[in-house]
């Protein structure tokens, strides 16, 4: 995870969308391994309650900000937006007692 967080230090855009792709990456598989179910991660967030995650709402749009990386080549991810997603991702692991 920190090797994750240390790539928002670096100028790169590139460097600070991967983070968040990396981050997303580990709160699925987290997800995985506690057994809810769906092929995708979304799927699998629409299992989910406010009472077994509560910051569920923000992960939906630490979501949004990572599939437009994924799926929108010409994206610009501005540092704020990378951090704020990359801490809602964080609260998440902490919340799963996952970090």
């Amino acid at each position: 995870w920190e090797k994750i967080k240390k790539r928002l230090d670096l100028p790169s855009e590139s460097e600070q969308k991967l983070a968040i792709i990396e981050a997303e990456g580990i709160l699925d598989e987290i997800l995985k391994k506690i057994g809810f179910p769906g092929t995708t991660f979304g799927e699998r967030l629409k299992q989910m309650t406010p009472a077994q995650l509560s910051n569920i709402e923000e992960v939906w749009e630490a979501h949004k900000v990572r599939n437009n990386i994924v799926h929108d080549p010409d994206y610009k991810l501005s540092h704020e937006e990378a951090k704020v997603a990359l801490e809602i991702y964080e609260r998440s692991l902490i919340n799963l007692e996952a970090l």
